[in-house]
C-alpha cells in the first residue's frame, strides 16, 4: 500500500516542482528581455539568485524526497520479512508439533505466510492448514473484505489468496464476482475459481455446473475461457465433454484448444465425431488433440487417412501429425504420398510423422530421397535425414 502511495506521491510532487522550475525560468527570461528592467541590473540580480536559490531547492527536495521514501519502502520490505518469517515459524509449530492456534489475528502476512506454506503440503496436511485458516480468523477476516464496499487492491489481494486456499467456502463469493463491473476484478475471480475448485475436490458434475453459464458469458474472451478449462484439468472433463457435444463452433473450439493441454482420454469420442465437422478449423483442431495426446483410436484410422486429402491445407497438415502415432503397412504410403503436397507445412509434417514412426519411417523416407518423383519430396527427406 505505501508503495502505491508514494510512487504517486512523487510523481505529483516532482510534477509540482518541474512546474515550478519551468515558470521560474520563464519569469527570468521575461526579466531579462523586457527592457525596463534590463535598465535595472539590480532587479535582474535580485531576480537571479531568487529563481536559482528556488530551484535548487526544489531540486533538493526532490532528492531528499526520494531517498525518504526509498528508505521507508526498504525498512517496511525488511519489516514484512521479518514477519512472515516469524508467522511461519508460528504456523510451523501449529501445524506439525500441535502447538495451539495464536490469538485470532487480521494480519495480513500471517495469512500469506500461512498459504506459502500450504503449497508446500500433500493433501492431508493442505486440509488441516485450511481449517487452521479459518480457526485463526482470517477467512472470517477475507470475508468481510469480500461483501464490503472496501478498497479494490485489498479484494485483489484477497482473491489472490484464495486461489492458494482452495476452500470450498469461498466458492459462491468467487462466483458473485465473476460478475463485477471491474473488469480485472471479475478474471481474477473467474481463473481464482477454477484453481480453487479443481484442487479442492469438487466434484465433477459441480464443476460444470458452476461453470455452465460463466462459460457462454460474452463479458468473458476465449482466451480467458480456455485458460479456465486448462485450469480446472481433470475435474473439467465434465464441462469439456458439455462443450464438445454444444452445436456452437466457438464452444467446441475452446474445448480442443483446453485439450491440447488437458489430454482427457474421456473425450476421444467426442473429438472422433469433430473428424466430421463441416468446420476446416475444428477438424484440425481435433486432429492436433490426437496427435498431442500421441493415440488414434482405431475407430478413427479411416478419418485420419481420409483428412491427408482433406481441401484445407491446415487440416492436411494436422492430419499428417496424427499419423505420427498409427502403425501399420498403410501409414507411411500415406506419408509417403503426402511429402508431394503443394503446402510446404503438410511436406514438413508428413516428414516429422515419418520420423517418429521409427525405422521404417526412416526407412521411407531413405526410399523418398531416391526415388520419390517430386524434388520437393525429395528435398524434404533429404532436411529431415541430416538431422534424424
Amino acid at each position: 500500500m505505501w508503495r502505491r502511495f508514494g510512487l504517486n506521491g512523487l510523481n505529483y510532487f516532482s510534477l509540482f516542482i518541474a512546474v515550478a522550475v519551468v515558470v521560474s525560468l520563464a519569469v527570468l527570461v521575461y526579466v531579462l528581455v523586457v527592457p525596463n528592467f534590463y535598465r535595472q541590473p539590480e532587479v535582474v540580480y535580485r531576480m537571479l539568485v531568487v529563481f536559482s536559490l528556488l530551484s535548487l531547492l526544489s531540486i533538493v527536495s526532490t532528492v531528499i524526497y526520494q531517498a525518504s521514501y526509498f528508505s521507508y519502502s526498504e525498512s517496511a520490505f525488511q519489516h514484512n520479512r521479518r514477519e512472515r518469517e516469524r508467522w511461519r515459524s508460528v504456523w510451523n509449530e501449529v501445524l506439525f508439533n500441535k502447538a495451539p492456534l495464536p490469538t485470532r489475528t487480521a494480519d495480513t502476512v500471517a495469512a500469506e505466510a500461512l498459504l506459502l506454506l500450504k503449497e508446500q503440503m500433500d493433501p492431508q496436511q493442505a486440509e488441516k492448514a485450511r481449517h487452521t485458516y479459518e480457526m485463526s480468523g482470517l477467512l472470517q477476516k477475507d470475508m468481510r473484505i469480500m461483501r464490503s464496499m472496501g478498497n479494490l487492491v485489498n479484494k485483489v489481494r484477497v482473491i489472490e489468496r484464495w486461489a492458494i486456499l482452495c476452500d470450498p467456502r469461498t466458492h459462491k463469493v468467487l462466483y458473485d464476482y465473476c460478475f463485477a463491473r471491474n473488469d480485472d476484478l471479475r478474471r481474477l475471480a473467474l481463473t481464482s475459481l477454477a484453481r480453487s475448485m479443481s484442487l479442492s475436490g469438487v466434484s465433477r458434475k459441480e464443476v460444470a455446473q458452476t461453470f455452465h453459464n460463466l462459460i457462454r458469458d460474452d463479458r468473458f474472451s476465449s482466451g480467458w475461457i480456455e485458460q479456465v478449462l486448462v485450469l480446472l484439468g481433470e475435474r473439467g472433463i465434465l464441462l469439456l465433454q458439455d462443450l464438445l457435444r454444444d452445436p456452437d463452433i466457438e464452444m467446441q473450439r475452446r474445448a480442443l484448444r483446453a485439450l491440447v493441454f488437458v489430454r482427457a482420454d474421456e473425450c476421444l469420442d467426442e473429438c472422433m465425431a469433430l473428424l466430421q465437422s463441416e468446420n476446416p478449423d475444428i477438424r484440425a483442431s481435433s486432429l492436433k488433440v490426437l496427435a498431442t495426446m500421441n493415440q488414434v483410436p482405431a475407430e478413427a484410422v479411416q478419418d485420419v487417412y481420409r483428412l491427408l486429402e482433406d481441401p484445407v491445407w491446415f487440416v492436411r497438415a494436422q492430419a499428417a501429425l496424427a499419423c505420427g502415432s498409427l502403425k501399420g503397412p498403410q501409414v507411411t504410403t500415406r506419408l509417403y504420398e503426402s511429402l508431394a503436397d503443394e503446402v510446404w507445412w503438410v511436406r514438413h509434417n508428413s516428414a516429422l510423422a515419418l520420423i517418429e514412426l521409427g525405422p521404417e519411417g526412416h526407412r521411407t523416407l531413405e526410399t523418398a530421397l531416391e526415388a520419390h518423383p517430386d524434388r520437393y519430396a525429395r528435398d524434404m527427406a533429404y532436411q529431415y535425414l541430416q538431422v534424424s
